[in-house]
């Protein structure tokens, strides 16, 4: 055995598909239409290998990214910290402006996330946290990073590394 050896375990599945709409900001104050996107998401931890040689077992991470994205499938995305664009339910809808527009959508169809703007990386983002309270009781904390892909357009990925 090598001292120097490093693991990573990489989970992506068929199944780690999301459809969702959203819609961004950019170049300061650009706004998109709103649109979908049917996401891919490929997860990796990294860390030591444990008494039964692996880094962490494969079932229990596939099941917690399933999970995931599972909970966005079929939903709108909305961000939560964004300076201009405003959410806020208003008689079990959600409503979101930015500026002069203003889109409203059923509340159970909504899911607003922690974020500035629903880009693939902001999603990334959250699914690596998410995924990481998920299964800290059961990994512990000798995993050292957790690293999520979210494909939005067929080989564009945005990618979030964080550690453990």
């Amino acid at each position: 055995m090598t001292a120097s050896a490093s693991y990573r375990v990489e989970v992506c599945k068929e199944a780690f598909v999301f459809s969702a709409a959203h819609f961004i900001t950019f170049a300061g104050d650009i706004c998109e239409r709103l649109h979908g996107h049917n996401y891919g998401v490929k997860v990796a931890v990294e860390g030591p290998l444990d008494a039964n040689r692996y880094v962490v077992d494969f079932i229990a991470l596939r099941d917690a990214v399933l999970h995931e994205t599972l909970q966005l499938d079929h939903h709108v995305l909305l961000p939560s910290e964004h300076a201009e664009i405003k959410v806020q339910e208003e008689d079990g809808e959600m409503v979101a402006r930015f500026r002069e527009r203003r889109w409203v959508f059923p509340k159970e169809d909504c899911i607003v996330l922690p974020v500035i703007n629903t880009t693939a990386e902001e999603l990334a983002r959250v699914i690596a946290q998410r995924v990481r309270e998920q299964t800290r009781a059961k990994f512990g904390d000798a995993i050292e990073t957790i690293e999520v892909g979210v494909d939005e357009n067929h080989g564009q990925w945005g990618v979030c590394r964080l550690p453990w």
